[in-house]
């Protein structure tokens, strides 16, 4: 139960302090702390933001932009980077066909094709009757892998004259599962909110889904938010992070703005008035005995002046 009005905190990027070149972090410090009074405890929740979809959804800094590949007469794997960018699905397998007939040692011609029906990439080359590739998207070679772009698990993937081409075995995401922005407030600490990343408590407020549209506007307005209690009592400065699951991995905004509303509400602790109520009851309580104990008291005086007086 809230106790009286809540704050609306608007947090443009633009604003804050301790901002860096990647844009998604900054300080916001409040002239007048926020303070909760000895009956209350403070809650924070995502009111509504405002992201641009402007960060790569293939890079060097996603570890995620890299194929390996050999043929016949290679000697071991080429590691092919694929430029950052933000790519769909068929300006990825033109950038990978460029990259794989560049550095072919065979002089190959290889088709990339996509499977709108069934998800999925489709991998030949122009001489699979004599020539063999292989595509290594195994655990170890995959640390920075673009496998889950065109579908592949973490396997090694043959062409040859008796498997003329491969096919992915696991659906096409172009996000690469970086599909939801987390909002963090890393200096307002709290115990009710766990990943599953790490399995511990997060200083996670929200998380944002994020539409397919790239180079575009979205905008979040959860119908009802989450709020998060507090473990203190005064706020003087808020810290916000905006990564993806993985508080490593900073949203690349290119210094695109960005806007967060956030709610700090005051509410009623119920623990505390909780041992209020049993502390004034417990004094009601031996109130009433000591009344009691008093009334007992003068009714045994009573009788004993009686019993005297029937003596005299």
């Amino acid at each position: 139960m809230t106790t009286r009005g809540s704050n609306l905190i608007c947090i443009r990027s633009r604003d804050l302090d301790n901002t860096d070149s990647v844009g998604n972090t900054g300080r916001l410090t409040l002239q007048t702390p926020i303070e909760a009074l000895p009956n209350e405890k403070l809650f924070v929740c995502v009111h509504s933001a405002i992201f641009p979809n402007s960060w790569y959804n293939l890079s060097s800094d996603l570890n995620n932009n890299i194929i390996s590949f050999k043929e016949t007469s290679d000697s071991d794997y080429k590691n092919i980077t694929i430029s950052n960018g933000s790519y769909n699905i068929t300006e990825l397998m033109s950038a990978i066909k460029t990259g794989l007939q560049t550095n072919s040692t065979n002089t190959l011609t290889y088709t990339l094709t996509y499977n709108e029906i069934t998800n999925s990439v489709n991998i030949t080359h122009s001489n699979t009757g004599s020539i063999t590739t292989q595509f290594d998207f195994s655990n170890e070679a995959s640390q920075s892998s673009l496998r889950r772009f065109i579908g592949f698990s973490a396997d090694v993937f043959t062409i040859n004259s008796s498997n003329t081409s491969i096919t992915s075995d696991r659906a096409v995401d172009i996000t690469d599962s970086y599909n939801a922005l987390y909002i963090r407030l890393p200096n307002l600490s709290n115990q009710k909110v766990i990943e599953s990343s790490s399995g511990r408590y997060s200083n996670i407020v929200a998380q944002v889904p994020v539409p397919l549209s790239r180079n575009t506007i979205f905008t979040y307005m959860p119908p009802h938010p989450f709020c998060m209690e507090l473990s203190q009592r005064t706020i003087g400065s808020i810290d916000i992070n905006i990564t993806f699951q993985d508080e490593a991995l900073k949203v690349q905004f290119g210094r695109a703005d960005w806007e967060v509303n956030l709610l700090v509400e005051y509410r009623l602790d119920n623990v505390r008035k909780y041992n209020e109520h049993t502390l004034m009851k417990s004094v009601i309580n031996r109130m009433k005995h000591y009344e009691k104990k008093m009334i007992e008291d003068e009714r045994h005086k009573r009788e004993l002046n009686s019993i005297l007086e029937q003596k005299k």
